[in-house]
Protein backbone atom coordinates (compact mmCIF):
# COMPACT_ATOMS: atom_id res chain seq x y z
CA UNK A 1 0.00 0.00 0.00
CA UNK A 2 1.56 3.53 -1.10
CA UNK A 3 2.25 5.48 2.10
CA UNK A 4 0.02 8.97 1.49
CA UNK A 5 2.43 12.06 2.49
CA UNK A 6 4.20 12.35 6.11
CA UNK A 7 3.93 15.94 6.36
CA UNK A 8 1.21 18.46 6.00
CA UNK A 9 3.23 21.57 4.94
CA UNK A 10 6.56 21.37 3.41
CA UNK A 11 9.15 24.31 3.38
CA UNK A 12 10.20 25.45 -0.02
CA UNK A 13 12.90 27.51 -0.74
CA UNK A 14 13.83 28.92 -3.98
CA UNK A 15 17.20 30.68 -4.76
CA UNK A 16 18.06 32.93 -7.56
CA UNK A 17 22.05 33.58 -8.64
CA UNK A 18 21.79 36.36 -10.28
CA UNK A 19 19.19 38.26 -8.13
CA UNK A 20 20.49 40.47 -4.92
CA UNK A 21 17.61 39.26 -3.29
CA UNK A 22 17.30 36.33 -0.62
CA UNK A 23 15.74 33.41 -1.36
CA UNK A 24 12.02 32.87 -1.54
CA UNK A 25 10.41 30.55 1.61
CA UNK A 26 6.93 29.47 2.01
CA UNK A 27 5.56 26.33 3.63
CA UNK A 28 2.97 24.69 1.41
CA UNK A 29 0.89 21.87 1.58
CA UNK A 30 1.85 18.75 -0.40
CA UNK A 31 -0.62 19.45 -3.33
CA UNK A 32 0.45 22.48 -3.85
CA UNK A 33 2.13 22.55 -7.40
CA UNK A 34 5.75 24.14 -8.72
CA UNK A 35 3.79 26.08 -11.06
CA UNK A 36 2.50 28.01 -7.67
CA UNK A 37 5.62 28.01 -6.41
CA UNK A 38 7.03 29.29 -9.50
CA UNK A 39 4.19 32.23 -9.62
CA UNK A 40 4.98 33.04 -6.00
CA UNK A 41 8.70 33.12 -6.74
CA UNK A 42 8.51 35.26 -9.59
CA UNK A 43 6.88 37.83 -7.64
CA UNK A 44 9.18 37.96 -4.60
CA UNK A 45 12.23 38.18 -7.67
CA UNK A 46 10.16 40.73 -9.44
CA UNK A 47 10.31 39.13 -12.68
CA UNK A 48 8.16 37.95 -15.88
CA UNK A 49 8.11 35.54 -18.68
CA UNK A 50 8.14 37.93 -21.83
CA UNK A 51 9.42 37.81 -25.30
CA UNK A 52 13.06 37.33 -24.62
CA UNK A 53 12.88 35.51 -21.48
CA UNK A 54 10.91 32.73 -19.51
CA UNK A 55 11.04 31.71 -15.98
CA UNK A 56 11.49 27.42 -14.86
CA UNK A 57 12.73 25.80 -11.44
CA UNK A 58 15.28 23.64 -11.23
CA UNK A 59 15.28 20.33 -8.54
CA UNK A 60 17.98 18.84 -8.30
CA UNK A 61 19.14 19.96 -11.77
CA UNK A 62 16.32 19.37 -13.69
CA UNK A 63 13.30 21.29 -15.23
CA UNK A 64 10.32 20.40 -12.97
CA UNK A 65 6.88 21.20 -14.85
CA UNK A 66 4.10 23.31 -13.59
CA UNK A 67 1.43 20.40 -12.69
CA UNK A 68 4.11 18.65 -10.69
CA UNK A 69 3.55 18.45 -6.63
CA UNK A 70 6.03 19.48 -4.13
CA UNK A 71 5.28 16.33 -1.68
CA UNK A 72 6.06 14.36 -5.31
CA UNK A 73 9.30 16.04 -4.84
CA UNK A 74 10.23 16.16 -1.11
CA UNK A 75 9.16 12.39 -1.09
CA UNK A 76 10.21 11.95 3.01
CA UNK A 77 11.68 15.40 3.12
CA UNK A 78 10.20 18.54 4.81
CA UNK A 79 12.12 20.35 2.50
CA UNK A 80 12.18 21.26 -1.17
CA UNK A 81 14.75 23.55 -2.97
CA UNK A 82 14.42 24.98 -6.57
CA UNK A 83 17.11 26.80 -8.23
CA UNK A 84 14.77 29.89 -10.35
CA UNK A 85 15.85 29.65 -14.02
CA UNK A 86 16.20 32.19 -16.66
CA UNK A 87 16.01 30.69 -20.32
CA UNK A 88 16.61 32.52 -23.42
CA UNK A 89 13.20 32.06 -25.66
CA UNK A 90 14.12 31.39 -28.93
CA UNK A 91 12.13 32.61 -32.04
Amino acid sequence: MPETARHDRIEVRVSFPISKKGPYQADVTPDTTVGVVLADAMRHFEVQNDSQFTYVLAFDGLERGDATTIGSLAGDSEEVRFTLVKKITQG
